[in-house]
Order: C-alpha cells, then sequence, then structure tokens
C-alpha cells in the first residue's frame, strides 16, 4: 500500500539521491560526449587498423551490460591496481558505455551529410581536415542534438545501476527509504515520479529539437 507521508517525510533524503542521480548523469554525459565524437571520427578517418579497433570497441561494448561495466570498473579493477572510488568509477563505467552508442550517433549523422558537401569545400582548397571542421561538423553538431538528448534521458534512468556499488543515488535512498520504514513501495514509487520529472522535460526538448531539425 501507498503512503504518500512516508514519500513526503523523506523527500528531502529522495531529493539527496537524485542531486546525486543528475551530477553523475552530467558527467557521464560530457565524457561520453567527447569520447564518442573522438572514436566515431577515428572509426570513419582512422585507417584500416584504427577503424578497426574502434569498430570492436563500439561492438564489443554496446554487447556489454552496463551493469556488468560498472562492476568490472569497481570490483574487478583494483585486483590490478586501478581502484577508483564509488563517483569516478561509475562515470567511467556510464561513459564507456554510452561513448560506444554516442560513436554510432556522431558516424550516422556524418554519413547523412549530402557529399556534395565534402566535394565543395575540396573544391575551393580544403583539406579533408579543413573541410570536416568548418563544413561537416557544423552541421553534424546540429543533426546529433536530439539523438543524444535521447541518450542523456536514458543515462539519467540506467544511473539506477550504480546502486550495486551502494552509492547514494536516487534509487539507493529509496531503498534505505524502505528499508527503515518497511515499506519499500511508497519510497519506489516516490523515485519513479521524481525520474519521470527528470526525464519528461529532456524527452520534450528532444521532440522540440526534432521538428527543427526536419
Amino acid at each position: 500500500m501507498i503512503k504518500w507521508s512516508i514519500i513526503f517525510d523523506n523527500l528531502p533524503f529522495l531529493l539527496a539521491g537524485a542531486w546525486t542521480t543528475l551530477t553523475l548523469t552530467v558527467a557521464s554525459m560530457i565524457f561520453a560526449t567527447v569520447a564518442g565524437l573522438l572514436v566515431g571520427l577515428l572509426n570513419m578517418f582512422g585507417g584500416k587498423v584504427i577503424g578497426a579497433i574502434t569498430r570492436v570497441y563500439i561492438e564489443a561494448i554496446r554487447g556489454t551490460p552496463a551493469l556488468l561495466l560498472i562492476l568490472i570498473v569497481y570490483y574487478a579493477l583494483p585486483r590490478i591496481g586501478l581502484n577508483l572510488p564509488q563517483f569516478p568509477a561509475a562515470v567511467v563505467s556510464l561513459a564507456v558505455c554510452y561513448a560506444a552508442y554516442i560513436a554510432e550517433v556522431f558516424r550516422a549523422a556524418v554519413e547523412s551529410i549530402p557529399k556534395g558537401q565534402s566535394e565543395a569545400a575540396f573544391s575551393l582548397g580544403m583539406n579533408r581536415a579543413q573541410a570536416l571542421r568548418h563544413v561537416i561538423l557544423p552541421q553534424t553538431f546540429r543533426r546529433v542534438l536530439p539523438p543524444l538528448a535521447n541518450e542523456f534521458a536514458a543515462l539519467i534512468k540506467d544511473t539506477s545501476l550504480v546502486s550495486v556499488i551502494a552509492m547514494q543515488d536516487l534509487l539507493f535512498n529509496a531503498k534505505i527509504i524502505g528499508a527503515r520504514t518497511a515499506n519499500f513501495l511508497s519510497p519506489l514509487i516516490g523515485a519513479a515520479l521524481i525520474y519521470l520529472i527528470m526525464t519528461t522535460p529532456v524527452m520534450q526538448w528532444s521532440r522540440n529539437l526534432e521538428k527543427k531539425v526536419e
């Protein structure tokens, strides 16, 4: 049975977890976007060897659960001397995971630019790097905004996975409240509502961006 009093009485504690969730999301998204852009460009323009390496990375990471990556980074890497605290471990895990997806977003966006754009740049005397910087990437960034917004919304929800390493995010705090009150349903419903409040504006922004890009 849902007891709204439990949600309201523990709202500051839930919001503290939500702040951790948002901080983790923003940090992970920044690193994932930078890494995804780099991996995507290397995959397309890095030559056969580097292209093959980046392709293996993309396919391997996309085929690996994010939860498994978190467990590897936090529990397995210390065995070889890489001991990361909770927050950095969570950021690294999620960034590595989402960079693979974002790399594909950038690749698809670059490939969607008409080849005539590059040919026009070459006819003006630009080399490939200059054409990429001044012609292709500015149009690419505009096209990737809607899918990046979708990835950001998905990342907000996937941060809940870090509760397995006892990081006090929104879900973890909700479970603490559940154990304390012997009522897990109420705080979990409260957490679900907060997740909804955080993701809904992002999804709406994504839909608005899609309309502008079309």
